[in-house]
């Protein structure tokens, strides 16, 4: 079942304090729907009780996923590389077997959800999501602002990401062989084994990239 909490949130356009239920937790294997409710966004919709304004209200959310074992944790604007929270922690920290992320936005949940949902490691999606930026730089003139993993071919053997590009973060679709998320793959099992095993909620996002490789070009 989904866990929900009540709070008194001001509408942005009436400025009237209503009592709002809030999803803060959800689990796929009791509510079949909240997948769907994930990616179509429907689940941070909300509606003031007063004038009948509706708007987009991002809110922290933990997503469960029992079959596929893992969580994430959406806190929006986090940037911390693992989130301060002893009571969560002290909840999960038996369960070594759950890969634990936390992400700062919608886009970044639905990310990791589809790289886990296909058994697919995020370090190794991260390190070659940015040695593939500078691909893409270089290709469009243009600075990369954001990247998503979108698939992986295995038959084709290749991954593709989607950047945003430029100031007007234009989409651009890079496809590449999938033999440089596999290089990837095994720098992370040589150098981050011990940290992919962590059972804390980590934050494995560009900036943990660049860090990571970083410490790898430095123990080289």
């Amino acid at each position: 079942m989904s866990e929900k909490v009540e709070k008194y949130i001001a509408c942005p356009k009436c400025s009237q304090q209503t009592l709002s239920e809030i999803v803060c937790s959800v689990n796929t294997e009791n509510d079949t729907g909240v997948r769907d409710a994930v990616f179509d966004e429907s689940i941070f919709r909300w509606k003031c009780k007063k004038c009948g304004f509706q708007t987009k209200m991002i809110h922290p959310l933990l997503y469960n996923d029992v079959k596929n074992k893992f969580m994430v944790y959406l806190i929006p604007r986090i940037d911390r590389k693992k989130i301060v929270d002893e009571e969560l922690e002290l909840e999960f920290s038996d369960l070594s077997y759950i890969k634990k992320r936390v992400v700062p936005d919608i886009n970044s949940m639905k990310e990791k959800i589809v790289i886990f949902e296909n058994n697919i490691d995020d370090m190794a999606v991260e390190l070659t999501k940015s040695a593939v930026s500078e691909v893409v730089a270089k290709s469009t003139s243009r600075s990369v602002h954001s990247g998503y993993f979108m698939d992986m071919d295995t038959d084709k053997n290749t991954i593709t990401f989607q950047y945003f590009v430029g100031g007007d973060h234009r989409s651009y679709i890079q496809t590449i062989r999938l033999e440089v998320y596999n290089r990837s793959m095994r720098i992370v099992k040589k150098y981050f084994s011990r940290e992919n095993k962590k059972t804390g909620f980590l934050n494995i996002n560009s900036s943990w990239a660049e860090n990571a490789l970083r410490k790898y070009k430095n123990s080289n």
